[in-house]
């Protein structure tokens, strides 16, 4: 069974035992996740306060022991997330895609990252070590990517890979 980081434990919430959490919205498709080094846990609520998701754990009775959790990498089993719509992906799903441009090979994506917007980060693969070493950022809902079963296909525009 395939775990998938989705995000990290973030500060103890109130004197309950929430706990903030950092990562994939996906947790709310969740009943339970593996806490790094701790094992399984069922989510007990979710909860949302000022943009924030606020996690609450089976056995997680309050402050103190919610701050030992604190830091902690949340993981989900590949097989509890749910399904998505044709022509999306979970991000663990881009990651070692080969990428070519203007059809030709290019490099790998080795990350995605998240914010206003979706970069993938792209690593090229060349002759020369200096070339084996550059990444480079995509934006990732660009037009001129596509992403196939096989590979990322990106048609160059002026200015993506200077």
């Amino acid at each position: 069974m395939r775990r998938i980081e989705i995000g990290r434990i973030g500060k103890a919430y109130g004197m309950a035992g929430g706990l903030k959490f950092r990562g994939e919205p996906v947790i709310f498709d969740l009943e339970r996740i593996y806490l790094e080094g701790l094992g399984y846990r069922a989510i007990a609520e979710i909860e949302e306060h000022n943009g924030e998701i606020v996690l609450f754990l089976a056995g997680v009775e309050g402050r103190q022991e919610a701050e030992q959790l604190v830091g902690l990498r949340v993981y989900a089993d590949q097989a509890d997330l749910p399904p998505l719509e044709e022509g999306e992906y979970y991000y663990f799903e881009l990651i070692g895609r080969p990428v070519f441009v203007d059809g030709q090979p290019f490099g790998e994506v080795i990350d995605v990252e998240d914010g206003a917007q979706e970069w993938l980060i792209i690593k090229a693969k060349g002759a020369s070590l200096r070339a084996q070493h550059k990444t480079y950022m995509v934006p990732f809902q660009a037009p001129y990517v596509k992403v196939e079963a096989d590979a990322i296909y990106i048609e160059a525009i002026p200015g993506l890979f200077d």
